[in-house]
């Protein structure tokens, strides 16, 4: 005798999708910097360039936000490169500027920057100018987070992210006037042992 057996009606099930990552500001006050440079011949077999050149600039500071982090040590790297420059950029896809990482000893960040923007970058520390570095991307997942921008100013406004310490605006110190340019805002994607000034005290270090 057969068995009729009714179709098994199938579920679908949804997809769920996956949440926004948070987006954040980081603030960083600066307190020392670091360059080194390096030239040499390329020893690979068929190199592209018979040169290899690598120049790189760190910044060193506290986060001031966010908080609740084990540490509020900073070391940022800024890697030139000539791919990021204007006329070579628009054929590029990015995924993030740049990226954080928590380690044992503080947060460390590698940012790539137009080559044409060291110049006035290093010109503004060396004067011990730049006091600030705001990097906006996603709250750390699994230690590490992603980065969309990057600026470098020589004070803070009441429009930028404050640190609680300065729930009633910016201290004077940081809303100081001063002639020149006071930001440079970069876009794109070895510690090295060069001399450098501080920028809060502006003296070689």
């Amino acid at each position: 005798m057969a068995v009729d057996t009714k179709p098994v009606k199938r579920v679908k099930r949804k997809r769920r999708r996956k949440p926004r990552e948070e987006i954040v500001d980081y603030v960083v006050e600066i307190d020392g910097w670091d360059w080194g440079y390096s030239f040499s011949l390329n020893m690979e077999r068929q190199p592209i360039d018979p040169y290899h050149e690598f120049r790189h600039l760190q910044i060193a500071g506290r986060l001031m936000t966010p908080t609740g982090l084990k540490t509020d040590r900073v070391e940022i790297s800024l890697l030139p490169s000539p791919e990021l420059v204007e006329e070579k950029r628009k054929e590029l896809t990015p995924i993030a500027l740049g990226s954080l990482s928590l380690g044992p000893d503080g947060v460390l960040g590698n940012i790539g920057i137009p080559w044409d923007a060291l110049t006035p970058i290093l010109q503004m520390l060396i004067a011990g100018r730049f006091r600030f570095v705001l990097m906006r991307g996603a709250r750390f997942r699994h230690r590490s987070a992603k980065l969309n921008s990057l600026r470098l100013e020589t004070k803070l406004t009441e429009d930028d992210p404050l640190p609680e310490e300065w729930a009633g605006g910016p201290p004077a110190a940081g809303l100081q006037d001063s002639p020149g340019p006071e930001k440079i805002e970069v876009g794109g994607v070895v510690r090295g042992a060069g001399k450098g000034r501080s920028a809060a005290e502006g003296r070689e270090v």
